[in-house]
């Protein structure tokens, strides 16, 4: 149960139908999950800072998507947070991943297939500890697969962006949308 009210999806889409309309093209799902529904009731400058930094991040740049969604995923699992694992553990399926090579690759990031996917996943372990430590390592072996210095930062940009909503939705309570679990039961 939430800590606080979620808009309605109707309620949503008819007082934000522009906001409604991208979140669900760009997200590719065709709804406004909670955590952007319970902000925009209780705070909506924050709803509409959050999706912009989410949809920067998340939603644009070079690395593919799936990646970012799996990468997503992965800073969730590490903190714990249920809502944002399952929900971008969803999203990882809808843009490519099968439900076993998420749960292989969070079992094992050292066997990750293709090498820099295990890369990008070693980076985000690094970055959810309390103190960073020798980042610069981290950077060399993500460069040394190909990633350029532009996407090693991008991959900062997504593990931050993810540590920023994993916070939000473990403070507002939110329970897991039931469309991102019917994802991955189809799946």
């Amino acid at each position: 149960m939430s800590l606080f009210a979620i808009m309605p999806p109707v309620e949503f889409e008819q007082q934000y139908p522009q906001l409604h309309t991208e979140v669900c093209e760009k997200l590719g799902l065709g709804f406004v999950p909670n955590i952007f529904r319970c902000m925009a009731l209780v705070n909506e400058p924050l709803a509409l800072s959050s999706w912009q930094m989410v949809k920067q991040n998340l939603c644009a740049g070079n690395l593919p998507r799936m990646v970012k969604e799996l990468l997503f995923s992965f800073v969730a699992y590490k903190r714990r947070c249920q809502y944002c694992y399952i929900a971008h553990h969803a999203l990882a399926i809808h843009h490519g991943f099968s439900e076993g090579h998420v749960k292989a690759l969070f079992d094992d990031i050292e066997s990750a297939e293709p090498p820099i996917l295990g890369a990008v996943l070693k980076f985000a372990d690094l970055a959810t500890e309390p103190h960073f430590v020798d980042p610069d390592s981290a950077y060399k072996d993500m460069q040394a697969l190909g990633l350029s210095q532009s996407e090693t930062v991008e991959v900062l940009g997504m593990v931050s962006c993810a540590l920023y909503m994993v916070n939000i939705a473990d403070g507002l309570g939110l329970p897991v949308d039931e469309r991102f679990i019917t994802v991955i039961n189809q799946e």
